[in-house]
């Protein structure tokens, strides 16, 4: 085999290890940002449990401050429910960019056999696209987690706010 079929397949390897390493940091952010999620829903849990603790330990009456717990539980809940979708997009986003740098990994293999099995390359093409379009279906889930990264954030926000102004809003308050 002439050197220049060597220098041939070292060169179009490149494509492929470019987007494993791409992959490769992608995926270390993303492990980094569901670590991040996991972390903070096991808060909204632990608030949720003290929450009820609260709720059912105080024997409180049906009065305002049963129905402040309760509505803070119940935003607590929809919370998690929200941070739970993120995870779940971020998982999906990793899957799809592991099954990419597996792709790439078999399109390097195939790249590196079309040397003594021509036919090969054609393979090699095929895993290279199915990778590339496993990429940007990651791709697409990290954007919809993005989008919704902010939304318990909104929330909480806007029920502390509403909380505050119920606050200086009640009846027979002397401040």
């Amino acid at each position: 085999m002439p050197p220049s079929d060597w220098a041939k397949i070292i060169s179009v390897s490149v494509v492929p290890v470019v987007i494993i390493s791409a992959c490769g940091l992608l995926c270390l952010a993303f492990y980094n940002r569901l670590a991040a999620i996991v972390s903070r829903l096991r808060g909204f849990q632990r608030e949720r449990l003290h929450e009820q603790e609260l709720l059912q330990g105080a024997g409180l009456d049906r009065g305002e401050e049963h129905s402040r717990r309760r509505r803070l539980l119940e935003h607590l809940e929809i919370q998690s429910a929200r941070v739970v979708r993120r995870a779940k997009l971020i998982r999906l986003t990793l899957l799809f960019l592991l099954l990419t740098i597996s792709l790439m990994i078999g399109c390097c293999m195939m790249l590196g056999l079309s040397v003594l099995a021509p036919r090969a390359i054609f393979i090699a093409v095929m895993l290279l696209t199915i990778g590339l379009l496993n990429m940007l279906a990651g791709m697409i889930a990290a954007m919809l987690e993005l989008k919704a990264a902010l939304q318990p954030a909104e929330l909480e926000s806007r029920f502390v706010s509403d909380m505050l102004q119920q606050e200086e809003h009640r009846p027979g308050d002397t401040t």
